[in-house]
């Protein structure tokens, strides 16, 4: 992912569930954006994220890739 895609605005968050195996590291990184559903997989817990590099640490932590980060309004 380039971080400079998103850097500075809001993004939407979406998990690939089949990629997720709950290892939780974005719930240690940015708790306030993830937690761990009844089957242990991240979910995020808020639509649109304004703290983008909170979002994008995350995302570049996350061991599978699953996180994924979209800048609001990009439509794609």
């Amino acid at each position: 992912m380039d971080e400079r895609a998103v850097n500075g605005v809001a993004v939407t968050v979406t998990v690939d569930r089949e990629r997720c195996v709950g290892s939780a590291t974005c719930t240690v990184v940015a708790a306030g954006l993830f937690a761990l559903d009844e089957h242990d997989r991240s979910a995020p817990q808020v639509a649109v994220v304004t703290d983008v590099e909170l979002a994008t640490q995350a995302a570049q932590l996350c061991p599978t890739g699953a996180i994924h980060l979209r800048p609001v309004g990009s439509g794609g």
